[in-house]
């Protein structure tokens, strides 16, 4: 694929979001969001979570984050409810203050969901 069509795929794919987004009444569209294609699909496929799920839920004020559970000091976990209701576990890395690279999401344990509801 040349780069011109990879750069307008990743464009309709980001404009895509956004629209999604706003519509849903997501806020921190201030913050990028990057997901490896591959993972990303993956993720879908295994776990049933669309990528505009996984933005809503970094919207969450009663979102949370965490160490990595696998303990990669470079990863986090963050723990929210995205707009389609269900609570989510999302490990990231920040590369800078406006980045997120996604590595996974997938729908929070019984356990983690009580723990979530007794923080909020």
């Amino acid at each position: 694929m040349g780069i011109n069509k990879l750069v307008v795929k990743y464009l309709k794919a980001f404009l895509t979001v956004q629209i999604i987004a706003y519509a849903y009444g997501v806020r921190r569209m201030d913050i990028g969001f990057i997901w490896d294609e591959d993972k990303y699909q993956e993720v879908q496929r295994k776990h049933s979570i669309q990528f505009y799920e996984v933005v809503s839920a970094f919207d969450d004020p009663g979102g949370y984050d965490g160490p990595d559970p696998q303990g990669h000091t470079d990863r986090w976990m963050f723990i929210g409810r995205s707009v389609t209701d269900r609570i989510l576990i999302i490990i990231y890395i920040p590369e800078d203050e406006e980045v997120h690279r996604l590595i996974t999401a997938y729908e929070a344990s019984t356990e983690v969901r009580n723990g979530y509801y007794r923080r909020s």
